[in-house]
């Protein structure tokens, strides 16, 4: 399970999210989305559903329909900070925030590649026996 890159990848946004999320905690929110997050856990799902796709490793086509799914998540999670910085000036979380998105939903992108691949070499192999 660990020497796949693809895992590699998905510890890396486990732990991107994570210091999301215990940023989330320490900060206080002042605009609409972020109280909406802050109050309804929405930091909460993304470590939990990277870390069921890290251990869905021998069912490879749930893995991918679960990365799609976080994919979707991260973007729409950067679309909404990304409103709210028309609201604020400065530095701030939600600035935080949207690169941690970016940066997730690339690392996903990477991790899906490889997942596909691996599919394919398989398939490849049972094609040969």
């Amino acid at each position: 399970m660990l020497q796949r890159i693809q895992t590699v990848y998905l510890s890396i946004v486990l732990i991107l999210c994570s210091t999301c999320l215990y940023l989330s905690y320490n900060m206080d929110f002042t605009s609409p989305a972020g109280h909406y997050f802050q109050s309804n856990f929405g930091f909460l799902i993304f470590p939990v559903l990277i870390f069921v796709t890290i251990f869905l490793y021998k069912r490879r086509h749930l893995q991918v329909i679960l990365i799609m799914i976080l994919i979707f998540l991260f973007t729409i999670q950067g679309v909404i900070f990304g409103i709210e910085i028309n609201i604020e000036d400065g530095f701030s979380l939600s600035k935080i925030l949207i690169f941690e998105s970016l940066a997730c939903i690339l690392l996903l992108f990477f991790a899906r590649r490889n997942i596909l691949k691996d599919e394919a070499l398989v398939r490849s192999v049972d094609r040969i026996r």
